[in-house]
């Protein structure tokens, strides 16, 4: 992975050549730069900083699953540029017109390592019976490693677009380079001191933490609004006996009652916001360097 990290940064780098602005900015306007998700939203802003207006729609919910209206999709198509998660993740994007040489796929360059998943239910239609339908994980930005990629390729279409402005976006990109290099590492570290540990989460989103940092995480699927019924505890109950689980990861803050519950059997709730929406408070990298901090404590770290 680390090869491929320094095979990015070279070819990032050597992208941010010298030339006239494909923009407004003759003319003193910013350009618009439109994202499908927070993370986006932050390392573009993080980047970019004064010289370029980042539009993020209003989204309530998962913006993975955002269906848009018309005057929000027309944001996007008079946009500067479009920056695209890829994983999988857009899904509105194919059934929309959007300007392809404009828009930049910013997991393009770790394709290879997207991960494969199965979405929904058994079903069966045709002489081939019962199956499910192939999926992708898109969380793709909580691999730390991953996000840099991203970033990496935010970097590079800013300094495609604005190339007097390199040097500025050169001092923002390691800046924030070296935030999440620092996050990789210390969830380097908590996969060596888990040490194969089983971990449960209440949804399937953290794929690519999995992957990235060696741990083993049984997926549930559980809201944070709601109590499991007695079958969900029971599968529970099953999972920890064979797994001895001490650890749950929560998308967000469960209910009081559910907490005592899971804290009387021994499971320690941990709040790992995956971040894909605007926070509440705080920003991207202080919401996942509050996250890391939750699990090392449960951890013992």
């Amino acid at each position: 992975m680390q090869k491929l990290k320094f095979i990015m940064l070279i070819l990032v780098f050597a992208g941010c050549d010298s030339g006239k602005d494909r923009n407004g900015g003759e003319n003193g306007e910013k350009p618009k730069i439109s994202v499908v998700n927070y993370p986006l939203y932050y390392f573009a802003k993080e980047i970019g900083g004064e010289h370029a207006s980042v539009f993020l729609p209003t989204i309530s919910g998962d913006p993975a699953y955002w269906k848009p209206e018309a005057n929000q999709i027309l944001d996007f198509q008079e946009a500067d540029l479009i920056l695209a998660n890829g994983a999988g993740y857009e899904k509105w994007m194919e059934k929309v017109s959007l300007p392809s040489s404009r828009i930049v796929n910013t997991s393009q360059a770790f394709k290879n390592r997207w991960i494969e998943v199965e979405e929904g239910v058994a079903h069966s239609h045709g002489p081939e019976g019962a199956h499910v339908h192939k999926g992708l994980a898109f969380t793709t930005w909580l691999d730390f490693d991953f996000a840099m990629l991203q970033a990496s390729a935010v970097y590079e279409a800013l300094c495609n677009l604005l190339p007097r402005h390199k040097q500025h976006f050169d001092d923002n990109f390691n800046r924030l380079s070296s935030s999440l290099q620092s996050l990789d590492k210390r969830m380097q570290l908590m996969g060596k001191n888990l040490d194969g540990s089983v971990l449960i989460a209440s949804h399937p989103v953290y794929q690519y933490l999995e992957q990235a940092y060696a741990l083993k995480i049984h997926s549930l699927h559980w809201e944070p609004g709601e109590m499991p019924d007695d079958d969900e505890w029971a599968n529970l109950n099953k999972i920890m006996l064979k797994s001895a689980a001490k650890i749950m990861l929560w998308e967000g803050e469960p209910l009081e009652s559910t907490k005592l519950r899971l804290q009387q059997l021994g499971l320690h709730v941990v709040l790992f916001d995956p971040c894909a929406n605007r926070p509440d408070k705080g920003d991207f990298l202080s919401v996942m360097q509050e996250n890391v901090s939750r699990l090392e404590h449960s951890a013992g770290l």
